[in-house]
């Protein structure tokens, strides 16, 4: 075989393996788009000091009303969120998620002990907020609270 027949042959034998690289990744970059095709922008206002803030998207109940700030971080019931570090004022997150009800909750850790620390009454010392600005005393607010519809491009502004 000669070096032409030779590199006909490679291109030829080659063809039909490049055909599912090259499809593959099509398929999967469209499915995620048709999957996640709504959009949750969070924007945290009032942020006193710099420090680490804590976003977590809650899709149930159970998770958020459990949800006592202990640990900061990834945990059942959190669909999506964010930790990092802000400085004073305003800032904002965005996420891509398919539409349904949802609840954020924050925490603004800025001794950086990945959770939120209380008083002797078990108040909040650090600053904090849920979607709708939802409050409570003692806790989170209820999910039925904090709870909003995503859909297209949904906006919570949450005051800290």
């Amino acid at each position: 075989m000669n070096s032409s027949s030779a590199t006909r042959f490679l291109a030829v034998s080659l063809r039909p393996l490049l055909r599912p690289v090259i499809i593959v990744p099509l398929l999967t970059s469209t499915a995620s788009v048709g999957a996640f095709a709504d959009t949750l922008i969070v924007e945290v206002n009032n942020i006193k000091k710099a420090g680490e803030i804590h976003v977590a998207v809650y899709d149930n109940a159970e998770a958020l009303e459990a949800d006592r700030g202990e640990k900061g971080g990834a945990a059942p019931g959190i669909v999506d969120g964010t930790i990092v570090m802000v400085e004073a004022g305003t800032s904002s997150f965005e996420y891509e998620l398919p539409a349904g009800q949802y609840a954020v909750g924050i925490f603004h850790d800025v001794n950086l002990n990945n959770k939120m620390d209380n008083n002797f009454l078990g108040l909040p010392k650090e600053q904090y907020g849920f979607s709708n600005n939802a409050r409570a005393l003692f806790g989170p607010p209820s999910f039925e609270e904090a709870a909003f519809e995503l859909k297209g491009i949904t906006k919570q502004s949450i005051d800290l």
